[in-house]
């Protein structure tokens, strides 16, 4: 499958965090507890999620379909939150979806719940408004959802 829009969406996401505290590289530790914590929450609609470190020479990271769910594999020099929220896109919207609207969408609603678990910096729906704001500008569209919108209000602490 090709997936046209992969450019276009990775330049998106750039144009929307770039700067901020989701593009912060972390401890690969703090990025895999906070995949986790997000798919053991109420909110979570998608399929069981395991996330796993790469080899120490990878430099990206990814999302794979596995019997009984999805597999993140983070690559250290991506251990951000960005990154959290790009792979577990994948995994709601099904990684054959690659960059499509219905995984723009995915986005959109898993960047509210990330950005609004650390305690004491609930951003709200800022990142998702420069999310949004970003795909309008590279003429992106965003599919409606198939699941729960999310609570971004939840219980999810850091």
């Amino acid at each position: 499958m090709i997936d046209r829009q992969r450019s276009e969406v990775y330049a998106a996401e750039l144009a929307a965090f770039d700067g901020t505290d989701l593009e912060v590289v972390r401890p690969l530790g703090d990025v895999v507890t906070l995949i986790h914590t997000v798919v053991a929450g109420e909110w979570w609609p998608g399929p069981t999620v395991t996330a796993v470190a790469m080899r120490a020479d990878a430099r990206s990271s990814c999302a794979r379909t596995v019997p009984g769910g999805v597999e993140v594999r983070l690559a250290t020099p991506q251990a951000t939150w960005a990154t959290a929220a790009h792979e577990l896109a994948h995994a709601l919207a099904g990684v054959d979806a690659g960059h499509d609207a219905l995984y723009r969408r995915a986005m959109l609603d898993v960047v509210e719940v990330v950005t609004n678990t650390a305690t004491g910096a609930r951003r709200g729906l800022l990142h998702v408004e420069q999310l949004a704001g970003a795909y309008r500008a590279a003429g992106l569209d965003v599919a409606d959802r198939t699941w729960p919108r999310p609570d971004a209000g939840g219980p999810i602490a850091l």
